[in-house]
């Protein structure tokens, strides 16, 4: 179906009000031709009347005038003269007098020879009714008004005295005679057409003056704008928003249209900067402008299809050259000189960097001070040329405001095919080089070693499997009863996080807890832990204690405090029962953090117990500075107490200062029956131990036992581990 073009609105406006002004003249000719015969009609009409109202007067006058009867002074005659002059001077009209016939006769008595006779029908008719006769007829109008003797101007005493007297007298009350009047319409009828005609062609002709003058007005003031906005809304709509919105008046409607699309033009240039910044930042890191690792993984794998191709037609044996380096000891740079020295420093070794790429070649930022670059090479020679330049790259002086800034970069590299042959199998396997590169100073450069870095890739392996681990159900959380020592009560439990991998097993917690932490994935199993313990703690109506673990990098988070406080609102387990074990070389490590957090969650009404007492370093400052609820001391002093004089020594010191500072002691790693009765002998509170107790899985606990009720049934269905509550050689009770 074909669609007809539609019209600009300038057109359809002025088509609009060209009509409009059309309809209302033709209205009002039609108005005028229709009513014209009436006006010319009722206008001639008018005419005759003003006649016949001045005849009479003049008839009058001239009667009243008269010296006598008589016609001696000429008085009829002047004023006959002067009726026919008026009539000829007046256009189309006529006047006349006539006599009704008893006039004639008192006329004829009186020898009077002047006799007035009825010109048409209409003359006679009046005389004979004695009423006023009208004729309108296209051509002329009459009019004739009889003159009745006794009233209006007849009722004259003269005209009385005249008429009245003699033989033949009229009586008053019959018609003595009439005025006459002939108007004739013709040529008022051509005058009015004509001057209708000439009406009509000037207000055409302002019509159409008005029109033009009111489409030139539209041009200027509407068309012309809005084919301007038109032209910056289609501009604007291409994507050319550089250029700002001009062209448009600034006083009127189309002002604040200009204002309006200039916002608009504004915000797009804002919306396409933020696009472009954030399309930057998606290939490149926003500190110092270089690729970052998702750019760097494309131009090397563009790199690995190039050399493939290579190898493949035979021209070259062109391998991939993937380099990751770092800056030794750029952590002092930050500590020394602070963080904003450190990335000026970054940014300016970014700009070397960048220039020192040759075509073809590609440089990278990964994360903090790590880089990686890549070329392609074909001998050996190619290799050394490209990590020299590089090295001497990163090495050259930088000056960091007043201050001299000397770094030292620590290489790892990796080839295709021989290394990986994918972007990320060199990524990764030039990282393990690296790590390598780290561990020995005296190497300047390491390339990927298979043998020398397995232990790397299993550690590296493991962290993976540990980012997954809790969503998995592999922690589990198993807990290990505390005994009193002289009655043999359990008095708490400590909650020990197990992983037990899907392929490897059991896996030590001396293995991942460290990764775990390395890694920042300490945080989500310490909260696992946490929760798994309170949750099962809160069941049990004992109210025994759960110690949890805390590792100093829980400590050091702000919300560590937060976490503790929800989750007791959540298990509904009341803080006093809540027993957090840290280490004195986390507390000493971070002195200033430790102090503080250790407040906040002594505010909650949580316990602090020091763990692995005496084999840190400052334990009488950590016991003296920090709010410490108990002392677990360290297995090694039990384990070696009678093997080793000074372990009996130091125990009984240990012993000795928590009586002294009212700090009660627990010893942990009771493994015989000796070692039990020594730590009773010395007073120690409390002891822990496979001799009494090994870490249990929930499902393993005896009835009782942490929300446990009953052998075999589950208390929580959240998966967890249990502690020994009571099972283990009975402690005989100490009176």
């Amino acid at each position: 179906m074909r669609h007809r073009a539609q019209a600009s609105i300038g057109a359809r406006l002025v088509a609009g009000i060209v009509l409009i002004l059309c309809a209302v003249q033709l209205s009002s000719i039609v108005f005028t031709v229709l009513h014209a015969d009436d006006a010319i009609s009722d206008a001639a009409l008018r005419r005759a009347q003003s006649a016949l109202d001045m005849a009479s007067t003049l008839h009058v006058q001239a009667m009243t005038h008269r010296a006598s009867l008589a016609d001696d002074d000429r008085v009829i005659g002047t004023l006959d003269a002067t009726m026919h002059a008026w009539g000829r001077d007046t256009r189309g009209l006529q006047v006349w007098t006539v006599m009704s016939p008893q006039t004639m006769k008192w006329q004829s008595r009186h020898d009077r020879q002047a006799a007035e006779h009825p010109h048409d029908r209409l003359d006679a008719h009046a005389l004979a009714t004695g009423t006023e006769q009208r004729s309108v007829g296209r051509a002329a109008v009459r009019i004739v008004r009889p003159v009745v003797l006794g009233r209006g101007h007849a009722a004259d005493a003269r005209c009385m005295g005249c008429h009245g007297t003699g033989a033949e007298a009229v009586r008053p009350g019959e018609v003595i005679g009439a005025y006459s009047v002939r108007v004739a319409t013709a040529q008022d009828r051509t005058a009015f057409w004509q001057g209708f005609a000439k009406d009509t062609a000037f207000v055409l002709a302002m019509a159409m003056a008005g029109v033009a003058a009111m489409a030139l007005w539209l041009r200027r003031a509407l068309l012309r704008p809005l084919v301007e906005v038109e032209r910056i809304t289609q501009r604007l709509a291409n994507g050319a928003i550089d250029e700002p919105v001009t062209g448009l008046a600034s006083s009127n409607e189309f002002g604040r249209i200009a204002a309006a699309l200039e916002g608009f033009r504004g915000a797009l240039v804002q919306r396409r900067a933020l696009a472009e910044y954030n399309a930057f930042l998606a290939g490149h890191d926003p500190l110092t402008g270089l690729p970052n690792r998702a750019a760097f993984v494309l131009a090397l794998r563009q790199m690995l299809v190039e050399a493939g191709h290579a190898r493949a037609s035979g021209r070259d044996l062109r391998q991939t050259l993937c380099v990751k380096f770092d800056i030794a000891c750029f952590t002092a740079i930050n500590d020394r000189l602070g963080r904003e020295a450190g990335d000026a420093a970054l940014c300016a070794l970014a700009r070397r960097l960048r220039d020192a790429m040759a075509p073809g070649e590609a440089v990278a930022r990964l994360h903090g001070d790590l880089f990686a670059a890549s070329c392609l090479v074909s001998t050996a020679a190619d290799v050394v040329s490209f990590i020299d330049r590089l090295r001497r790259t990163v090495e050259a002086p930088l000056l960091i405001g007043e201050q001299d800034i000397g770094l030292f970069a620590r290489i790892g590299y990796a080839f295709s095919p021989d290394d990986g042959s994918t972007a990320d199998a060199l990524l990764g396997n030039a990282w393990l080089a690296l790590r390598r590169a780290k561990a020995d100073p005296a190497a300047s450069a390491t390339r990927y070693d298979p043998d020398a870095d397995q232990t790397a890739r299993l550690r590296l392996g493991l962290v993976e499997d540990l980012r997954h681990a809790i969503d998995r159900d592999e922690i589990a959380v198993h807990y290990q009863a505390q005994h009193d020592t002289m009655t043999g009560a359990v008095v708490g439990y400590e909650a020990l996080a197990r992983w037990h991998h899907p392929v490897r097993g059991a896996i030590s917690p001396a293995l991942f807890i460290p990764l775990a932490e390395e890694s920042g994935l300490i945080d989500g199993i310490g909260a696992h832990v946490l929760r798994e313990a309170c949750l099962l703690a809160a069941r049990e109506q004992t109210p025994v204690r759960v110690a949890v673990n805390v590792s100093a990098v829980q400590l050091c988070n702000p919300d560590f405090d937060r976490l503790v406080h929800q989750t007791l609102l959540q298990t509904g387990l009341a803080p006093s029962r809540l027993e957090l074990e840290l280490t004195e070389t986390a507390l000493i490590t971070h002195r200033d953090r430790a102090l503080h957090a250790l407040r906040r969650l002594k505010a909650l009404g949580v316990q602090i117990a020091v763990d692995d007492f005496g084999v840190g370093y400052s334990s009488l400052e950590a016991i003296s500075l920090f709010p410490i609820d108990k002392i677990k001391v360290d297995r090694a002093f039990v384990s070696t107490y009678d093997t080793d004089p000074k372990g009996r020594m130091l125990l009984k010191a240990i012993m000795t200062i928590g009586e002294s500072l009212q700090v009660p002691i627990l010893a942990e790693g009771v493994e015989t029956d000796s070692q039990l009765a020594f730590l009773r002998s010395v007073g120690c509170a409390q002891v822990q131990g496979y001799l009494l107790d090994c870490p249990r899985h929930r499902h393993d606990l005896p009835s009782g036992a942490l929300g446990i009720r009953g052998s075999g049934t589950q208390g929580s269905g959240t998966q967890g581990s249990g502690t020994q509550g009571s099972v283990g050689p009975a402690l005989p009770a100490v009176a």
